[in-house]
């Protein structure tokens, strides 16, 4: 709890956490529900316009964060208002000027604004010199899981009163986390300006050399992404073929794993600087590879609904340690590149596994597409379990 109450007494940091809300909400609720119902119900295009908007915005916001971690580094919290406004701009083009052309560049825009708010949080909210930092981090996870959750679901409420007061909603959120941004978090003094010897790209160039970044977090937070991205454009249509879900149950489905995770972060976040983080990494990715082997199997909506609330609390046992093990070789001058160099690796598995998934479920069916996802699980959770983690880093001297 002290954790949270320090927080709570730093108006940056609510700041922050709230900008984090508003901005996952919002991008929650136009690219995941919003935006292909109103390009094929309002605009009358293709949803597939919806699809490139999706994958231009995704894609701009992974090769982005590299970059924009490293003026965070440089320029310090004064990128931010900047991303914001840019991202205003690109909602109010997309509101005003509604074509597929604008849709997708506007898509882009948006996710180069967004670029550097998760590194400005976690940079800032839950420094990687800070000793006390796990609560820190299962709060932020909280926040943007709730937001990135919530925003997908409440829209619909407001949908059904029009497309245009949805679309103007999502335009004053944004415009709300901006406001904040300007009156809450100040820019900051960056210590690449202090530190004239400090040199974010040498930095990182030792980061990425580093025995333990090559051996264990660059192929773990690839493959991990990966294979939860597997699965991304699969699991609807195998809970409605395959369970009997509709879309309603189907996105209370989503609702249960959310908020089991949600709900999980935080006590999660304190056992990760209490139990060794190998196990965490063990516990999670076994967890997570048993509730799958056993929804492929399952035939009833309770059950489905139980194996959920399972995996949520699976990702919130491995997000928390995951977190931690990165910390381990980000150099606290440069933070927000390090965090950005992850965010960048992490961004290309979420990229490529739906692609990998999709062939797969083409030609071998969408169960041989679980059944790939467990096995790459359990192949992980084994890893994790005999790998000698801890003796890795300190001989790394981290």
């Amino acid at each position: 709890m002290h954790e949270l109450k320090a927080i709570l007494s730093s108006p940056k940091e609510i700041g922050l956490l709230l900008v984090l809300f508003l901005i996952e909400f919002v991008r929650g609720a136009f690219f995941l529900t919003f935006l292909p119902l109103y390009t094929v119900n309002y605009l009358s295009i293709s949803v597939a316009t919806a699809s490139f908007a999706v994958s231009a915005h995704y894609l701009t916001e992974t090769f982005c964060k590299g970059a924009a971690g490293w003026q965070l580094d440089r320029r310090g919290h004064s990128i931010v208002p900047a991303g914001l406004l840019l991202g205003l701009a690109a909602l109010l083009m997309m509101k005003l000027f509604p074509s597929a052309i604008v849709l997708t560049i506007g898509s882009a825009f948006l996710g180069l604004g967004v670029s550097p708010i998760w590194l400005a949080v976690i940079s800032s909210v839950a420094p990687v010199q800070l000793e006390e930092r796990a609560a820190r981090v299962g709060a932020i996870f909280a926040v943007w899981l709730a937001g990135s959750g919530g925003g997908p679901v409440v829209i619909n409420f407001f949908i059904d009163g029009g497309y245009s007061l949805a679309f103007w909603l999502l335009i004053a959120l944004w415009g709300s986390a901006l406001a904040v941004t300007i009156a809450l978090i100040p820019g900051k003094t960056s210590n690449a300006r202090e530190n004239p010897g400090f040199s974010i790209r040498k930095e990182i160039s030792k980061m990425i050399k580093n025995q333990a970044v090559k051996k264990v977090l660059l192929p773990g937070m690839f493959l991990q992404t990966m294979t939860g991205g597997l699965l991304l454009p699969l699991l609807p249509i195998y809970a409605q073929n395959n369970i009997g879900l509709d879309s309603k149950q189907y996105g209370f489905l989503l609702l249960v794993g959310g908020a089991a995770a949600a709900l999980s972060f935080l006590p999660m976040g304190r056992l990760a600087k209490r139990v060794k983080l190998k196990t965490l990494l063990s516990a999670g990715f076994g967890m997570s590879a048993l509730s799958l082997a056993v929804f492929s199997i399952v035939h009833d909506i309770l059950s489905a609904y139980l194996l959920a609330a399972l995996v949520g609390f699976s990702y919130a046992i491995v997000l928390p340690a995951w977190n931690n093990l990165l910390a381990k070789v980000i150099p606290p001058e440069g933070q927000a590149s390090g965090w950005g160099v992850f965010s960048t690796i992490e961004g290309l598995g979420v990229a490529i596994g739906p692609v990998i998934g999709g062939v797969v479920a083409k030609y071998l069916g969408i169960h041989a597409a679980i059944i790939l996802s467990t096995i790459l699980l359990t192949i992980m959770s084994c890893f994790y379990f005999l790998y000698p983690i801890e003796k890795l880093f300190l001989s790394n001297q981290l």
